[in-house]
């Protein structure tokens, strides 16, 4: 009976020690991307569903190799798992080296993930080898169990003490639906002729023919996503002065803005419009809130979120290099959200009751570059960074597409929905500069005419019209739809520009604001860079 107890004491150990190392890389990547997580929830699913496979991989092993103890093969398996999840060290030492690793990296490391699987089988013989691997892995993994639960609680407690939006109602004289779609990364005109020698003229003008007013010297007031897109959901700058230097807002602090717990949501939802939020299923940014009632999904399959963990291990090149062995893109894993997605759910949204706000973001033609100028697929890195100089040809192929669709959509809406408000945008332009591999001090004028000028078109009631302005930011959007329908004075903000670098870069966490002459005419000016 003590030895039958001793050795189910081994077994629970090893697999205590196995799902540690199967885990660690998760661990890490919340420790390291917490800041830019809205919860820690489908990262608990991955761990869960790795704890599953170390589970059955050790039962099957047993079944293969009865002779062997089971705690043998939990250790060999958890070393293994430890293994195939650190991928991603590889893959930044291949970046560092420049080498090429295509086609082959992903196969040879999953032999050496099964040569330190056998390693560990033939090495660990001795019992006394459980609590050492165990004592080993839980010190191994405390300090990152530490700043994890320091980051959860943080993150809760940010949330409790979100502000909250007390909207009075606003007396709309009209209230027609409203339609706001993003084109993420579409230039506007000027930006495609000068860098891209591309003209662009048939689709402004096929939007003209359907009531739109194209504004030729639009501009975004951030060249990031999540801050374009709160700001515009907040008709305010997502940045506050910090002493002498300026501070974007948590990213945590923007997502509840960008699911529609923002001002501008808040408003029209007091005033009697129902929130419709289409999620085109691969950005994680843009995703439904989780208690949004109204919640449309594009193309569903590996989501952003997905990818950047399952890119831990060799599972996502291996993807990738079947498609580029086999010239075929259509693998269903990933959600390559085009604007027919949206197009394929306009039946349900116009299901919704009267009138209404559809935010629907469109990850195209952003990067990646995966399709033709004949919407058919093409074999394609799930990278949302890939701004290769190279790829410009693509880009503008994937913008012939992303124009094709959304004539359709449009003409769709204008005929299904006559009186109805449509907002057609991008929040930020391209960066085939390179813009962000260089500190934003150094950025030049080309490289920020490339960046913030942006698409910006609007159909608005006859009446309102008279308001727009060619030079109107990204920022004046819905304080213009709103004086619209309710007959209010339109203030314009005054126009602010600022860069806020990724979490890759060593000044994340500061804002860099350019002056607005600079930006708009390029006359020359240097961004100020706070102290």
């Amino acid at each position: 009976m003590a030895a039958r107890s001793r050795q189910f004491l081994l077994v629970v150990a090893a697999f205590a020690a196995a799902a540690i190392l199967a885990n660690v890389a998760l661990l890490e990547f919340y420790v390291t991307n917490a800041h830019a997580l809205e919860g820690p929830t489908r990262l608990v699913q991955y761990a869960g569903s790795a704890i599953a496979i170390v589970a059955l991989s050790a039962a099957l092993l047993k079944l293969l190799l009865p002779k062997l103890a089971l705690w043998r093969i939990l250790l060999a398996v958890g070393i293994a798992a430890l293994v195939f999840c650190s991928y991603h060290e590889i893959k930044a030492l291949q970046k560092a080296l420049t080498f090429d690793g295509a086609g082959w990296l992903a196969p040879a490391w999953i032999a050496v993930t099964i040569a330190a699987g056998l390693l560990a089988l033939v090495s660990f013989r001795r019992p006394a080898a459980v609590p050492v691997i165990l004592i080993l892995s839980i010190a191994y993994v405390a300090p990152s169990t530490v700043q994890a639960i320091a980051l959860l609680a943080k993150s809760q407690g940010s949330r409790a003490s979100s502000y909250k939006l007390a909207a009075s109602p606003d007396q709309a004289r009209i209230s027609p639906n409203i339609y706001w779609i993003v084109l993420d990364g579409y230039p506007r005109r000027d930006v495609l002729k000068e860098s891209f020698g591309f003209d662009n003229s048939r689709f402004l003008q096929s939007l003209d023919t359907i009531g739109f007013t194209v504004l030729e010297g639009s501009l975004s007031n951030f060249p990031i996503t999540a801050y374009s897109i709160s700001s515009t959901l907040s008709m305010d700058y997502t940045v506050r002065a910090s002493g002498d230097e300026i501070q974007p807002f948590p990213l945590n602090d923007l997502y509840p803005v960008i699911k529609g717990k923002g001002p501008v949501v808040s408003r029209l939802k007091a005033a009697g419009y129902n929130y419709v939020h289409f999620e085109n299923g691969y950005d994680y940014l843009t995703k439904c809130a989780l208690d949004e009632r109204r919640c449309v999904h594009g193309k569903q399959g590996l989501s952003e979120l997905d990818v950047a963990i399952l890119s831990n291990t060799p599972v996502i090149d291996l993807v990738t290099d079947f498609e580029e062995m086999t010239g075929k893109a259509d693998a269903p894993l990933f959600a390559w959200g085009g604007v027919d997605d949206l197009g394929a759910k306009l039946g349900v949204i116009q299901q919704t009751p009267a009138p209404f706000f559809l935010y629907a973001h469109v990850l195209a033609p952003h990067p990646p570059m995966r399709f033709r100028a004949d919407c058919s697929a093409r074999p394609a890195e799930p990278d949302l960074q890939a701004w290769n100089p190279a790829g410009r040809p693509a880009f503008v192929d994937q913008l012939r597409c992303t124009n094709a669709q959304a004539e359709i959509l449009l003409q769709r809406i204008v005929r299904s929905d006559p009186a109805a408000i449509l907002i057609l945008q991008s929040d930020h332009g391209t960066a085939f500069n390179g813009q962000f591999a260089k500190p934003p001090t150094e950025w030049s004028d080309a490289d920020l005419h490339e960046r913030f000028g942006a698409l910006n078109a609007m159909r608005l009631p006859a009446e309102c019209r008279d308001k727009l302005r060619p030079d109107l930011t990204l920022i004046d959007t819905f304080p213009l739809v709103l004086s619209c329908l309710t007959g209010e004075e339109f203030q314009r903000q005054p126009p602010r520009f600022f860069v806020t670098p990724y979490d890759d870069s060593p000044d994340f966490g500061r804002a860099f604001e350019y002056p607005p002459d600079r930006v708009q005419a390029g006359l020359g000016h240097q961004a100020r860079a706070p102290q």
